[in-house]
């Protein structure tokens, strides 16, 4: 067996064998885990829902924020947002790509109402973005 066979088998099948196990010998133990499982099953899913939900919500109105701040700063371009997942400054970055200039994506947070360009990234051997000031 590989290591990481062996370690699948240890995180997914190990557990459940262990369950069975208890199931088969110790029927009032049964109920419990049971019920233990539906409860941290729950408090799981509520949180993962609860949080995703925290966090788009929370990008929408940084996105509002991002095009109000644009439309302001650059009233002749179109644009077109995205949602930053590699974002390592916040969970709530705003991608912007300008159509005039598709080679570059620059990424926006929102502090405090304010809006900061934070960095760019440009495809190979493109310099000097327009807006990297």
């Amino acid at each position: 067996m590989s290591p990481s066979s062996v370690i699948l088998f240890m995180i997914l099948v190990a557990p459940l064998i262990l369950l069975l196990i208890v199931a088969l010998f110790w029927k009032k133990v049964r109920t419990i885990l049971l019920v233990l499982a539906i409860v941290v099953a729950s408090v799981e899913t509520y949180y993962v829902m609860y949080k995703q939900e925290s966090s788009l919500q929370e990008w929408y109105e940084h996105e509002d924020i991002v095009n109000a701040y644009l439309e302001k700063t650059y009233p002749e371009d179109d644009w077109v947002i995205r949602y930053a997942t590699r974002s390592a400054f916040s969970s709530a970055g705003v991608e912007v790509v300008f159509i005039d200039e598709l080679e570059v994506a620059y990424l926006y947070i929102v502090e405090d109402g304010d809006v900061n360009l934070v960095g760019y990234s440009s495809k190979e051997g493109y310099e000097n973005p327009k807006r990297s000031q």
